[in-house]
């Protein structure tokens, strides 16, 4: 007797428990990761009044070494353990995401060669805590509860930042600035207005798509309010972005059914990102001179150049794990520096460049595989009309962190907004992806006739 393998429909999903039969546990972890993202929102000095060296300055000394930081997250991984231990249901995630474990792995080797192996290490440990912190709470709620807690998080700095404009100055960036760029651009509570630009812009992105979900009225008001407040940034990249990524996610969503027009949207987009390469290859001259003004884009081209130049001297490893720029009268960047602003200057505007620089090819190549490689198949192949309440959004944030990353910095940032953000839409995607019923193959017989007769 043969046998063969034949499809007999999808796999039924694991049906999900009532609201009213969850688990105390399962709300008391997602009232943790929402005061754990406005904590990362807020930060511990908002509305603060400093010039635009002071911004820099206390950038260059985020290298971990807070002990109030230190504590607030380490306290909030371990009651997320606790509640892990103590939960009584089963979890809702298991952690498969192997090549970003692998990835920070890799992060904690290279700062063996950092000029200060010790600030490198104390940045990685920060990307562990905020990374565990992140998923520990997808597996005890689940991606559509992780997702809620994000959105309201979002709304919640939106309408603080809107409260706080007619009632601190603070909350615009002050005449005093040394930067003329930043003068009378709003930022909020934000540390800067491309930080309250690009959250806000992810706010827009989140809101448009819940209304288009649920039709609340509130979520159209919200989105509204975060385009304002974009705009009130005088953010270039995010109100570049936000718009065409609240179009390109609809796009998505209504080609839910659809693998091969969602691959054709996918491939389009990343001729998108290929594109912006090109058109810096074909105009450089003009794009140099917009660019390497430092009132223009900050300067970004001379900024790429330095890092370009310590690649050719450096190809293979790179600096470390952020080890290029500001670690101190040492710091690499320091060496190749082409013009006196870039000694302020924290990262390299582009979130490749950075990874390339400090972690060399095969970190860069970590990073393409797990935040573009494998998203993207997630998104072609795990989207359904059941789950795009989840994926759409996830999407969006995706594109847009993708797309702003060319010229500004968020991947591995700390524990800064926009990075924690990310993590949130990827860590959704990867568990809606995996939620997603997939078909169930079954051995059936097969007599000695019907072989025969194929």
């Amino acid at each position: 007797m043969a046998s063969s393998w034949h499809r007999i429909g999808n796999a039924t999903a694991l049906p999900a428990p009532a609201a009213g039969q969850e688990s105390r546990m399962v709300v008391v972890a997602q009232i943790f990761y929402f005061v754990f993202l406005m904590m990362v929102f807020i930060g511990q000095q908002p509305f603060a009044s400093r010039t635009q060296d002071e911004l820099v300055a206390m950038a260059a000394d985020n290298d971990g070494s807070d002990l109030f930081k230190q504590a607030l997250f380490i306290g909030f991984a371990l009651l997320l353990t606790v509640v892990q231990a103590l939960r009584q249901h089963p979890l809702k995630y298991r952690f498969t995401f192997w090549p970003l474990a692998i990835m920070l792995v890799w992060f904690l080797i290279t700062c063996s060669w950092g000029v200060d192996p010790f600030v490198s290490f104390k940045r990685v440990m920060q990307q562990f805590i905020v990374i565990y912190i992140t998923f520990c709470a997808l597996a005890l709620i689940g991606p559509e509860r992780l997702l809620t807690a994000l959105r309201w998080a979002l709304i919640s700095s939106l309408l603080i930042c809107w409260v706080s404009m007619p009632l601190t100055s603070a909350a615009v960036h002050p005449p005093t600035e040394s930067d003329k760029a930043l003068i009378g651009a709003w930022r909020g509570f934000f540390f800067h207005k491309n930080i309250a630009g690009a959250v806000m812009a992810l706010c827009f992105i989140v809101c448009g798509n819940a209304w288009i979900d649920r039709r609340k009225w509130y979520y159209a008001l919200f989105a509204v309010m975060a385009f304002v407040f974009v705009i009130g940034t005088k953010s270039k990249t995010s109100l570049a972005l936000c718009v065409g990524m609240l179009a390109i996610s609809n796009i998505y969503r209504a080609l839910s059914d659809n693998t091969q027009k969602r691959a054709i949207l996918l491939i389009m987009l990343g001729f998108g990102m290929v594109g912006f390469l090109g058109l810096y290859i074909a105009y450089q001259p003009t794009i140099e001179r917009l660019f390497a003004d430092p009132t223009s884009f900050t300067g970004r081209v001379s900024i790429w150049r330095v890092v370009f130049d310590y690649l050719a001297d450096h190809p293979f490893l790179g600096a470390g794990f952020g080890g290029f720029w500001q670690v101190g009268a040492n710091s690499p960047a320091h060496d190749y520096l082409n013009q006196q602003f870039q000694m302020l200057t924290a990262h390299s505007h582009d979130g490749y460049l950075e990874i390339w620089v400090t972690t060399g090819p095969l970190g860069l190549a970590l990073l393409l595989l797990s935040f573009l490689a494998l998203p993207a198949y997630w998104f072609l192949t795990g989207s359904t009309r059941e789950n795009q309440h989840l994926m759409v959004p996830a999407f969006a944030i995706w594109v847009f962190v993708m797309y702003q990353n060319l010229l500004e910095t968020s991947f591995f940032d700390k524990d800064r907004q926009v990075w924690v953000i990310f993590l949130a839409a990827i860590a959704t995607a990867h568990a809606t992806f995996k939620a997603k019923p997939r078909p169930q193959w079954q051995r059936r017989r097969i007599s000695s006739r019907e072989a025969f007769h194929g």
